[in-house]
C-alpha cells in the first residue's frame, strides 16, 4: 500500500502526461520528433480523477473520499467539541489560573498544578518535564475519550482501505504508468539537452565512419558553462583542429599555461559528446569519426598511499593507449615524456608516437621536448603545432597555430610572474647556443606565421567589406530601378486615364451621330486621332519628361495660352491656371483634359525630326482604330461578343460618314452565339434601318446584311 504523498506524486505524473499530450496534438506539424517521442503517452483520465477526488495535494485523504470516512470525521469533530466544552467547564470551576485543556496521548485532559492534583478526581495521564504540572483525565471525560479513540481507529481503518484501493488502481495501470514515466523522462532529457545546447550555442556535428577529425570553432564545454555563469570574464578561445588518415598525429608545443592541455581536453570532450548523440559547442562544419576508443593521459595521478609516482601514472595510461588503440581510436597524450630524465623521456615519447603512427591512430600530444618537435617535423604523417604567444605582453593567446613548433618560454613566464631578474639573466646565459639559435628560429617562424594569419584575417575582412558594399550597391540599383518602374507605371496610368477620358468623349460623339447624321465628322476624327496618338504613346512607353529641343518648359500659364504636349505630340490651348496639384485643363482639338504643368512646352511647333513612327512598332489598344474608313464589310469571326459589338459599332459609324447605305457583317456560323448578340444589338441602333441574314451566295447564316438610314 502506498502512502497518500506517494499516490499524489502519480497524480502529478498524470498531470504532466496530459499536458504533454495536449501540446503534441497542438504542435504535431511543427515538432514531429517530439510528437513521436510522446506518442505512447496515456494520461489515464479516470485514474487521474479518482486520485484527485480522494486526496489533497499534501497527500491527506479527503473527507469526500468515501461516505463512511465523511461520517466518521463528522462524529469525531462533534465529539471533540462536546468533550472540549465539558473539560473547559471543569477547568473554569476549579478557579485555578494555570489550568487549561490539552491533548495527551490522543486523549483530552486538564493540565493542573501538581499541588491541586486532589481537586480533580480522575486518572493522571502524565506529568510535565519539571513535574510541576499534571495532566488529568476527569472521570466525566473518560467515556467520551474512549469513544473518540474508537472513532480514530475507525478513521484509520477507512483511510487505509481507501489508500489500498487507490494503490490497486495504480497496480492495474502499472504498464501505462511505466510508459508515461519513460516518455516524460525522455522529454525531460530532450529539454535538458536543448537548454544546454542553447546555453553553449552548440550544433550537431557530422558523425562519419571515416578517419577524419575536423573541429571548427570548438570550445571547452565546462569553460563555456563557467563563462555563462559569470565565473569567467572572457569566452574560451575557439579551437580549429584537423586530423586525418594522411596526417593522423599533431604534436602541440608552446608556453606553460598557454592552453595546450585545454586544447586536447576540448578535442576529447567534443568527441565524447558527439558519440553520446549530443550537440557540441562548436561551429557548423565540425566532423567527428565514430571512435571505438577515446584514450587519454591527461593530468597527474601521483599517490603516496599507493606508491605511484607521476611518471608511473603516465606509463600506466600510455600503456593502455598503446594496447587498445586502433586506426579508429583517438589518443590524447598530455606532457608526453615528462616526469623522468629528459633524454630518456624524449626517446620513450618518440617510440610511443612511432607506434601510434604505424597504426594510423589519430593522436594529439603535447610536450616540451625539442627532440619530439624535430621528430614531428620530419616524420611522415606528423605535424607540429603551437599555442600562440604575445611577445609584447608576454601573455598566451590560446590560439592553435598548425605548422609551427612552439617554445616553452619558461623564462618569459617566470619573468611575468615576478622571478628575480638576475636569476633570469643567468638562466639565459646558461642556455646552450644551439638552443638559443633554435629558439630564435622558432620565434621568427612564429612571427611570420602570426603575420600571415593577421594578413589572412585582414584579407577576409576586406572581402567581407567588399561583399557588403557590393550588396549595398546592388540594393541601391534595385531601388533605383524600382523607383524608375514606379514612375513609368504612374505615367502610363495617367496616360491611360487620359485615353479613357478621350474615348468617353468619342462615345459621346458617336451617340450624337446616331441621332444627328449632320454632326461634325471632323470633330469625331479629331478626337479619334488624339486618342490614337495617346494609345501609341502608351504602347511606346515614352516618359512624361519633355523631349529635347521642344521649347522652354512652361513655368506659368494663363487661360488662352498656346502650349505643346510632347507626350501626346499635339498642340493645345490652356483653359485654366494650374490647380493645387499643378495640373492644367488643356483643350486638344475638340477634347479637353487635365495635364501636369511639367508636361507642357511653350513651343507650339514641335520638331518631327527623328520621331519614331510608333504606330508601326505596336498595334493601337482599340480595334476600331484599325477599321478601314470606307469599308463595306467587317469580319468579326473569332471575336468575343463585346469586342465584336465595339468593332461593328465603329464600322457602321465609318460607313455612315462614308455614305455607305448597305453593309455586310461576317460573324460566322458556329453555335450562333455571336450572331444572336449582334442581332439583339442591331435592333436598338437608330442608324440601322433593317437587317437580315445573307442569302446563300452572300454567306448564308454566317453573314448579316445591314441597311443603314
Amino acid at each position: 500500500m502506498l502512502s497518500g504523498e506517494e499516490l499524489w506524486q502519480f497524480r502529478l505524473l498524470l498531470d504532466q502526461a496530459a499536458a504533454a499530450q495536449a501540446w503534441t496534438r497542438k504542435n504535431r506539424s511543427e515538432t514531429p520528433g517530439l510528437s513521436r517521442l510522446l506518442a505512447d503517452v496515456e494520461p489515464l483520465p479516470s485514474l487521474h480523477r479518482e486520485l484527485g477526488q480522494a486526496l489533497e495535494p499534501s497527500g491527506e485523504v479527503r473527507d469526500e473520499a468515501s461516505p463512511d470516512l465523511a461520517r466518521i470525521r463528522r462524529s469525531i469533530q462533534s465529539l471533540r467539541e462536546r468533550l472540549a466544552q465539558k473539560l473547559e467547564s471543569i477547568a473554569r470551576g476549579l478557579g485555578i489560573a494555570e489550568t487549561f485543556v490539552t491533548l495527551r496521548d490522543g486523549r483530552y485532559a486538564i493540565a493542573v498544578p501538581a499541588s491541586h492534583r486532589r481537586q480533580v478526581p480522575g486518572v493522571a495521564l502524565g506529568h510535565s518535564g519539571s513535574g510541576a504540572t499534571v495532566f488529568l483525565e476527569p472521570r466525566e471525560a473518560a467515556e467520551a475519550n474512549s469513544q473518540l479513540a474508537d472513532l480514530f481507529m475507525d478513521e484509520l481503518r477507512e483511510v487505509n482501505r481507501i489508500l489500498r484501493e487507490l494503490s490497486g488502481l495504480l497496480h492495474r495501470d502499472r504498464q501505462a504508468l511505466s510508459r508515461d514515466l519513460e516518455c516524460l523522462a525522455r522529454l525531460d532529457a530532450a529539454q535538458a539537452v536543448a537548454s544546454w545546447t542553447q546555453a553553449v550555442r552548440g550544433s550537431l556535428p557530422r558523425l562519419t565512419g571515416e578517419r577524419s577529425l575536423l573541429l571548427r570553432g570548438a570550445r571547452h564545454p565546462i569553460l563555456v558553462e563557467r563563462h555563462a555563469r559569470g565565473e569567467m570574464p572572457h569566452e574560451p578561445v575557439p579551437l580549429d583542429l584537423e586530423l586525418d588518415a594522411e596526417k593522423p598525429l599533431l604534436l602541440v608545443t608552446g608556453p606553460n599555461m598557454g592552453g595546450k592541455t585545454v586544447a586536447i581536453k576540448t578535442a576529447g570532450l567534443v568527441a565524447l559528446l558527439a558519440m553520446a548523440g549530443l550537440p557540441v559547442p562548436a561551429a557548423e562544419g565540425t566532423s567527428i569519426p565514430w571512435f571505438d576508443h577515446v584514450v587519454c593521459d591527461i593530468g597527474d595521478e601521483q599517490s603516496l598511499m599507493e606508491d605511484v609516482s607521476t611518471f608511473l601514472s603516465h606509463l600506466r595510461r600510455v600503456s593502455e593507449a598503446i594496447s587498445t588503440a586502433t586506426p579508429m581510436s583517438l589518443v590524447l597524450l598530455d606532457e608526453l615524456g615528462s616526469g623522468t630524465d629528459p633524454t630518456e623521456g624524449a626517446a620513450l615519447g618518440q617510440a610511443i608516437l612511432e607506434r601510434l603512427l604505424a597504426r594510423r591512430t589519430l593522436c594529439v600530444a603535447t610536450t616540451h621536448h625539442g627532440a619530439l618537435k624535430a621528430f614531428a617535423s620530419e616524420a611522415p604523417g606528423a605535424r607540429n603545432a603551437s599555442m600562440a604567444f604575445d611577445e609584447e605582453t608576454l601573455k598566451p593567446r590560446f590560439t592553435l597555430l598548425v605548422g609551427v613548433p612552439g617554445r616553452s618560454r619558461a623564462l618569459q613566464v617566470a619573468e611575468r610572474f615576478g622571478m628575480d631578474g638576475e636569476v633570469l639573466e643567468r638562466a639565459r646565459e646558461l642556455l646552450p647556443q644551439g638552443e638559443r639559435d633554435l629558439g630564435a628560429l622558432i620565434e621568427e617562424l612564429g612571427t611570420l606565421k602570426n603575420q600571415v594569419a593577421r594578413e589572412r584575417v585582414e584579407l577576409t575582412e576586406t572581402r567581407m567589406r567588399l561583399a557588403e558594399r557590393e550588396g549595398e550597391l546592388k540594393s541601391a540599383l534595385s531601388r533605383l530601378e524600382s523607383e524608375k518602374r514606379e514612375r513609368k507605371q504612374a505615367e502610363l496610368a495617367a496616360r491611360r486615364d487620359l485615353l479613357r477620358k478621350l474615348e468617353s468623349q468619342i462615345d459621346e460623339y458617336r451617340k450624337k451621330l446616331r441621332t444627328d447624321k449632320k454632326a461634325s465628322a471632323q470633330t469625331l476624327e479629331e478626337a479619334r486621332g488624339l486618342a490614337r496618338r495617346v494609345s501609341e504613346s502608351i504602347d511606346a512607353e515614352t516618359e512624361w519628361a519633355p523631349a529635347p529641343d521642344r521649347g522652354a518648359p512652361v513655368e506659368r500659364v494663363r487661360e488662352g495660352d498656346k502650349v505643346y504636349v510632347p507626350a501626346l505630340q499635339a498642340e493645345g490651348v490652356a483653359l485654366s491656371q494650374p490647380d493645387h496639384d499643378g495640373r492644367v485643363r488643356v483643350r486638344i482639338g475638340a477634347a479637353t483634359t487635365m495635364l501636369p504643368l511639367a508636361g507642357l512646352r511653350r513651343d507650339v511647333t514641335p520638331e518631327t525630326k527623328g520621331r519614331k513612327d510608333l504606330s508601326k512598332e505596336k498595334a493601337p489598344l482599340r480595334r476600331e482604330i484599325e477599321i478601314p474608313e470606307v469599308a463595306r464589310e467587317i469580319d468579326v469571326r473569332g471575336f468575343e461578343p463585346d469586342d465584336a459589338i465595339r468593332a461593328v459599332e465603329a464600322f457602321l459609324e465609318n460607313a455612315i460618314m462614308g455614305g455607305v447605305d448597305r453593309a455586310r457583317i461576317i460573324h460566322g456560323k458556329g453555335r450562333g452565339v455571336l450572331r444572336e448578340r449582334l442581332k439583339h444589338w442591331l435592333k436598338d441602333q437608330p442608324t440601322v434601318k433593317e437587317f437580315q441574314l445573307g442569302e446563300l451566295r452572300e454567306g448564308g447564316t454566317g453573314v448579316t446584311i445591314v441597311t443603314l438610314e
